[in-house]
């Protein structure tokens, strides 16, 4: 008897065809290729937003630390307006000391060449409770005097705010006929001042024998530096704003780094020329007597930030100007529609292009300028509007 034969019914296959995971695969990778852009497009617009935003944080830092300075520059050594730009000269250790400010004034503007960023140097006195003049009386100081004490004591009016060690500045008397600059030279207290009185003492460092190497004589004062600040603010070769500080009494100096990305600083002297207490000229040219040191008032400053980002493609089509406005004369400045601009200099690398650019600007009143002991104001100067 034959074993009957069952046969199963067959069973279907289920599953993708070579052809489908091909075209599920092809579609995945474009997929995939489309999210990478879309990320890399908004990776790169948020990169673009914050290096603009780094511009303009470095640059806002950089100009508020200009302004602190600025504010105080001349503290001390302007009350006298006889004392501005005298030419300073000074011993130390019997020989002139390493970069001694040529004259005493509150600002020094070493301007760039071809466009470079300028130096910009801010001289106050240190003393943080009083730093005022006080004129010469009989008998008055001569080094050359062996028998008395006119070379070891300098008799003054007052000597409020003066300590042992302070380091003072010997403004001689006028000459006849009148010079454009007074001499002025530097020496140290020796002993505690008197009342009305200070010591110097042939000796240390400050006081070599014979020096100050001048009589003086009525109309003579002495300025009180301190230990005298004075800061230097510069752009450094990688495109950093620097301020560098010296004492001058100890001779040490320190050196800090403030912002990154600064490319360019302008700077300019605001003067008053026609003495109505407005500033109308702006410009880099340092005075070379007392009478122009009076007229400075305020100084201009730009500052140049360049973004962090390098951008692949060409973001900056041209040099960034600084619009001056035309209510003043400002050197160098050319016509830019109906105002009147500066060139900021901003080709330092060949791919300048690449980077965004942010222009800073502030107009600072030098204020202990305008507090000084003789400062009249012109009888021609504008006056308040009567609502404020």
């Amino acid at each position: 008897m034959k074993r009957p034969i069952f046969k199963s019914p067959s069973v279907r296959q289920a599953g993708f065809t070579l052809v489908e995971l091909m075209v599920g695969v092809l579609v995945g990778l474009l997929a995939t290729l489309m999210i990478a852009k879309i990320l890399g497009l908004a990776e790169g617009q948020r990169r673009s937003s914050t290096s603009g935003s780094d511009a303009q944080v470095s640059g806002g830092l950089a100009i508020y630390s200009l302004e602190r300075q600025l504010k105080m520059a001349g503290y001390g050594l302007t009350v006298e307006g006889a004392a501005l730009g005298c030419n300073l000269s000074a011993r130390f250790n019997g020989a002139a000391p390493a970069d001694l400010p040529p004259t005493l004034a509150p600002v020094l503007i070493t301007a760039g060449a071809n466009g470079a960023p300028d130096t910009i140097r801010m001289l106050s006195s240190s003393k943080t409770s009083f730093a005022v003049p006080a004129k010469l009386t009989a008998p008055y100081y001569d080094p050359t005097d062996v028998v008395g004490d006119k070379a070891r004591r300098l008799a003054l009016t007052s000597s409020l705010g003066m300590t042992l060690n302070d380091l003072l500045v010997l403004v001689y008397q006028d000459t006849v006929p009148a010079a454009a600059q007074r001499d002025c030279q530097v020496f140290q207290i020796s002993a505690d001042p008197g009342l009305k009185e200070v010591a110097r003492q042939t000796g240390g460092a400050w006081n070599p024998i014979g020096f100050p190497d001048r009589a003086a004589a009525e109309g003579a004062f002495v300025v009180n530096l301190g230990l005298l600040n004075d800061v230097t603010i510069s752009r450094t070769d990688d495109y950093k704003l620097r301020q560098t500080t010296r004492l001058l009494r100890s001779q040490t100096t320190t050196t800090q780094d403030l912002q990154p990305n600064i490319v360019n600083l302008k700077a300019f002297y605001g003067k008053d020329t026609n003495a109505d207490d407005v500033v109308d000229t702006f410009d880099t040219t340092t005075p070379n007597s007392t009478a122009g040191w009076l007229q400075v008032r305020a100084v201009r400053i730009a500052l140049l930030a360049r973004s962090g980002q390098f951008e692949k493609d060409e973001v900056t089509a041209a040099a960034p100007s600084w619009d001056v406005g035309t209510f003043a004369t400002v050197s160098g400045s050319t016509t830019c529609g109906t105002s009147k601009c500066v060139a900021l200099k901003a080709d330092v690398t060949e791919d300048w292009r690449h980077y965004r650019y942010k222009v800073f600007e502030l107009l600072v009143p030098l204020r202990n300028q305008l507090w000084r002991a003789d400062f009249s104001p012109a009888a021609s100067a504008p006056s308040v509007p009567a609502s404020l």
